[in-house]
């Protein structure tokens, strides 16, 4: 095993001249309607459980939740399922149709996370899983979101949320296909790192081979890579604190080789 490669020391640097695509423009639009068989395999009820987990640790217990960056509404449709009074919001206008799909329904509004116009005080939780933020790649836009999301937490409210790591970017984990499958949706993506600006590109090709018309089409996403130090000052900044920050899906502290982090973060109590 390559440990420089493993450890994302020797990951190719190319800067990435053109501006980023804003998402909802280009990202999550043609790939919307194929986006669930594209996500088949993704454990999102593993991802609940897990949110819960976290919940029971700290004793919080949420009726009023959010999922921020909702996409299809799958981790939204799942709380619902369990009992929580949920809704959705997310700038892919397509991806948003999907959500009144779901059983149960998930009610979800297009709405930019990072012009969060949500009223204060309304929301006992926060979610917003799948590096859902690291689609934010400019520092206004994500405190921005974060701010609009501490007005809308009650005092002591909370927000879960998972990042994919510098490394998990810079070693082109998002470089990867299916085209030996048998699936019906057949994709090829190749990724680009520009360690200056802490950003990847990836480019995606898709093609749709199942039944009725075949399709296809492209679409380029970028994330942006944040650090612990950069997410810790904007929370702050929000009237927000980290209480925890994890390892995925588990509850140890991050590791060099993580690809995947959760951040939890309370709305500081107004004395």
């Amino acid at each position: 095993m390559n440990l420089r490669r493993l450890l994302g020391l020797d990951a190719k640097d190319e800067a990435i001249e053109e501006d980023p695509t804003p998402v909802g423009r280009d990202a999550f639009t043609k790939v919307a309607p194929y986006y669930d068989q594209l996500m088949a395999a993704v454990p999102y009820r593993s991802w609940v459980d897990y949110v819960e987990s976290i919940l029971r640790r700290l004793g919080h217990e949420p009726t009023e939740v959010l999922d921020l960056c909702c996409g299809t509404g799958q981790v939204g449709s799942e709380m619902a399922r369990r009992g929580y009074d949920v809704a959705g919001i997310d700038i892919a206008e397509r991806m948003v149709r999907c959500c009144y799909c779901r059983e149960p329904k998930l009610p979800a509004a297009v709405m930019d996370a990072q012009e969060p116009g949500l009223r204060e005080h309304s929301l006992d939780l926060v979610v917003s899983l799948y590096d859902s933020l690291n689609y934010i790649i400019d520092d206004e836009g994500l405190q921005n979101c974060f701010l609009g999301i501490g007005r809308a937490l009650r005092p002591g409210g909370l927000m879960i949320f998972d990042l994919n790591t510098e490394r998990a970017l810079r070693i082109g984990l998002f470089t990867q296909n299916n085209l030996g499958s048998n699936e019906p949706l057949a994709y090829q993506w190749e990724s680009q790192w520009d360690d200056k600006r802490k950003l990847c590109r990836v480019d995606m090709k898709f093609r749709w081979r199942g039944p009725g018309e075949k399709v296809q089409f492209t679409e380029t996403h970028y994330e942006r890579a944040w650090s612990e130090d950069e997410i810790r000052e904007m929370v702050a900044r929000a009237g927000m604190e980290i209480l925890r920050v994890y390892d995925a899906y588990t509850f140890r502290e991050p590791r060099m080789l993580s690809n995947r982090i959760y951040y939890v973060v309370r709305r500081l109590r107004v004395e």
